[in-house]
């Protein structure tokens, strides 16, 4: 999995997420030889559930390099950010 998807606090959870991802995919599998078809949609449902976890974390990390970068860019262009900058750390 791509580490610079998420914030690095957040990368163990997104771990865990990958993780589940995988697990129900072969737990689908099983229950199609079997013939469960309700148990194999419930782990489906698990698998979107732990996908969208992962769309938020990968959102809220582009969010917050998309702030740094533009205060790096007022810093740049001679902008006094301090008080901006407390706000976001």
């Amino acid at each position: 999995m791509n580490q610079n998807l998420f914030k690095k606090e957040d990368y163990h959870a997104a771990l865990r997420e990958h993780s589940s991802i995988l697990d129900c995919g072969k737990a689908i599998e099983d229950c199609v030889k079997t013939g469960d078809l309700k148990e194999a949609l419930m782990f489906v449902q698990d698998i979107n559930n732990s996908l969208e976890t992962l769309k938020r974390m990968a959102e809220k990390k582009m969010v917050e390099d998309n702030m740094k970068t533009l205060l790096d860019q007022l810093v740049t262009a001679g902008v006094n950010v301090m008080v901006v900058r407390r706000h976001v750390q």
